[in-house]
């Protein structure tokens, strides 16, 4: 479900929908990930079309835990439907970079 790239910090994920059966290999794989991990972690969402809302309470979690270690997580290649769940939940400052800038400099820490 979440496979590296050629980028050690870009981790794709290989699934069109992330739901509530899919939930828990998605947070194994996620914590994997995380536990060896010391720099900033991108989920290129580039393939998913759909995402619950429980899957984006683990991300929340994630990236609260890892902020305290000064790691960052963040997605990128959001869909437009994706974006729009984000911004109404109000996440999306939480979740994606708040501008183009932000995000070269997020990308330039992590490589």
């Amino acid at each position: 479900m979440i496979q590296k790239t050629q980028n050690a910090s870009i981790f794709k994920i290989e699934s069109k929908y992330i739901d509530i059966l899919s939930m828990g290999s998605f947070e194994r794989e996620l914590e994997s990930i995380l536990s060896t991990t010391t720099r900033n972690i991108f989920l290129d969402f580039s393939e998913v079309e759909e995402v619950s809302s429980a899957v984006l309470g683990i991300l929340i979690h994630k990236k609260v835990k890892m902020k305290k270690k000064g790691i960052e997580i963040y997605l990128l290649n959001t869909s437009k439907s994706i974006e729009r769940i984000l911004k109404i939940l109000k996440l999306t400052s939480l979740l994606l970079s708040s501008n183009t800038i932000d995000a070269e400099n997020f990308y330039a820490k992590a490589v």
